[in-house]
C-alpha cells in the first residue's frame, strides 16, 4: 500500500516541481536581464565591470561545484529544495532595501549575483537526480524535454517583464516582483515527495571530500561524460563571452533601449520551447548521437548574421538577431536534453548528483573565465564586435570536440543501458 501511495505521488511531485520551476527561472531571467541593464543605465559601468558582473552571476559553480554535488548526494533533497527557495528570497529582499535607501552599487550587485548563482547550483544537482526519481525511466526524455519547456517558458516571461518595469517603472520595482516570484515558488515547493537514496542512508560512511573524489573519478572513467563535459565547458565559455558583450554591444553600437533588449530575448525563449516540445522527435529521428552532434555543430555559422545587423535598419536589425538567438535557443535546448538523458541513464541514480555538479564545475565554471575574457577583450582594442566574432568561432571549436571523439560517434540509443542502485 506504501509503495502505490508512493507511485501515486510521483505525478503530483513532478507537477509540483515543474511549476516552482517556472516562477523561480521566470524570476532568475528577469535578473539575469535587469542586473546588467541596471548596471549600465544607472551605475554607468563599463565592459570590464559588466564583466566582473557577469563572471560573479556566474562564479560558483567554479569555487563550490564539486561540493554541491556530494552535498546533493548526501543531504534530504527536498529540504534541499525548499530552503534554497527561502535563501533566494531573503537575497531578494536584502538588495531591495539596498535600492529603496539608494545604496545599491556594483559590489552589492556582484555579492547578489554570485550568491544566488551558489544557491541555482545546488539547487539544479539535486533537481537533476531527483526527475529520475519520480518519473518513470521509460518518460525520462518527455520529462527532460517538460522540464527544458517551464524553462524555455519562464525565459520568454522574464526578460520581456524585466526590461518593460526597467523602462516604464524602476529597479525597485524589479526586486519586489522577483521577491513575489521566488516566495511563490518556493511554496510550490511544500508537499513534494522525493524518495531517499541509497547513499543518502550510509550518508556517515564516507566523508565530504571522499564524496567530492568520488565525482571526480566517476566523470574521468567514463569517457562519454568526460568529452560532453569539456565540450560543454569550452561552448560556456564562449557562450557566457559572447552575452557579456552582447548587452553592452546591443544597447550602444545597435541603439536597442531595455524594452526591445528584453522584448528580444523574450522572443528568444519561445524559440527554446519550441525545442523542448520538438525534441523527442528530433532525438528519434536523427538517434541521440548525431542530436547530440548536431545540435551544437551549427549554432556558430547562425550566428554570422548577428555581427553584420548594423548595417541593416532598426526594425530588420531587431528581427535578424531574434532569428539568429531563437535557432540557438532551439538548439541549445535540444542539446541539454539528450546530454541531461545520457547521464540519467548511464549513471546510478545515488551518483548522479555528485557526476552532474562535477560536470557543471568544469562547464559552468567556464562561466566566470568567459565572461571576464570577453569584458577584456572587448575592452580592448579587438572591440565589442571583433570579441563577438572570436565567440562564434569558439562555438564552431566545442562542437568540434564532440565531433572527434570516438567515443561519441559510437554512441548509440541501445548503448544507453541504465544502471541500477
Amino acid at each position: 500500500m506504501k509503495i502505490n501511495m508512493a507511485e501515486q505521488r510521483k505525478p503530483i511531485s513532478f507537477t509540483k516541481l515543474l511549476t516552482s520551476e517556472i516562477l523561480n527561472t521566470t524570476s532568475s531571467s528577469m535578473l539575469m536581464v535587469a542586473t546588467p541593464l541596471i548596471a549600465i543605465t544607472m551605475l554607468n559601468a563599463d565592459a570590464l565591470e559588466v564583466g566582473i558582473l557577469a563572471a560573479s552571476a556566474t562564479g560558483a559553480p567554479l569555487l563550490f561545484g564539486l561540493s554541491a554535488g556530494a552535498l546533493a548526494d548526501r543531504w534530504d533533497r527536498q529540504k534541499i529544495l525548499f530552503w534554497c527557495g527561502v535563501g533566494r528570497l531573503l537575497l531578494v529582499l536584502i538588495t531591495l532595501l539596498f535600492v529603496y535607501f539608494e545604496k545599491l552599487n556594483i559590489g552589492v550587485l556582484c555579492g547578489l549575483s554570485f550568491a544566488l548563482s551558489a544557491i541555482k547550483l545546488l539547487f539544479d544537482s539535486v533537481v537533476a537526480a531527483a526527475i529520475p526519481t519520480i518519473v518513470e525511466q521509460s518518460n525520462l526524455t518527455k520529462a527532460n524535454s517538460w522540464y527544458e519547456a517551464t524553462n524555455s517558458t519562464a525565459y520568454a516571461l522574464g526578460p520581456a517583464i524585466a526590461g518593460w518595469v526597467l523602462q516604464s517603472a524602476s529597479a525597485l520595482a524589479v526586486y519586489a516582483i522577483n521577491a513575489l516570484l521566488y516566495l511563490a515558488s518556493t511554496l510550490f515547493l511544500r508537499g513534494t515527495a522525493l524518495p531517499e537514496t541509497t547513499r543518502q542512508h550510509r550518508a556517515s560512511e564516507q566523508s565530504h571530500l571522499a564524496d567530492i573524489t568520488e565525482g571526480i573519478k566517476l566523470l574521468w572513467r567514463n569517457e562519454v561524460q568526460r568529452v560532453i563535459a569539456a565540450t560543454a565547458g569550452l561552448f560556456n565559455f564562449f557562450h557566457t563571452a559572447f552575452f557579456t558583450v552582447f548587452a553592452i554591444y546591443a544597447l550602444k553600437e545597435l541603439d536597442f533601449s531595455a524594452a526591445s533588449f528584453g522584448a528580444t530575448l523574450s522572443s528568444v525563449g519561445l524559440a527554446g520551447l519550441l525545442g523542448a516540445l520538438f525534441a523527442p522527435k528530433i532525438i528519434h529521428s536523427l538517434g541521440i548521437r548525431w542530436a547530440l552532434i548536431g545540435s551544437l555543430l551549427i549554432i556558430g555559422p547562425l550566428g554570422i548574421p548577428i555581427i553584420f545587423s548594423e548595417h541593416f535598419p532598426f526594425p530588420q536589425r531587431i528581427a535578424l538577431i531574434a532569428f539568429c538567438l531563437a535557432a540557438w535557443d532551439f538548439l541549445i535546448v535540444i542539446h541539454v536534453i539528450v546530454e541531461q538523458t545520457i547521464r540519467q541513464l548511464m549513471i546510478s541514480n545515488h551518483q548522479l548528483s555528485r557526476i552532474t555538479a562535477t560536470t557543471r564545475f568544469i562547464s559552468w565554471g567556464a562561466d566566470p573565465l568567459g565572461a571576464f575574457f570577453g569584458g577584456v577583450l572587448a575592452a580592448s582594442a579587438v572591440g565589442s564586435r571583433g570579441t563577438l566574432l572570436i565567440c562564434l568561432l569558439g562555438f564552431v571549436l566545442s562542437a568540434m570536440i564532440l565531433l572527434t571523439s570516438q567515443e561519441i560517434r559510437n554512441l548509440n540509443d541501445d548503448a544507453l543501458l541504465p544502471v541500477g542502485e
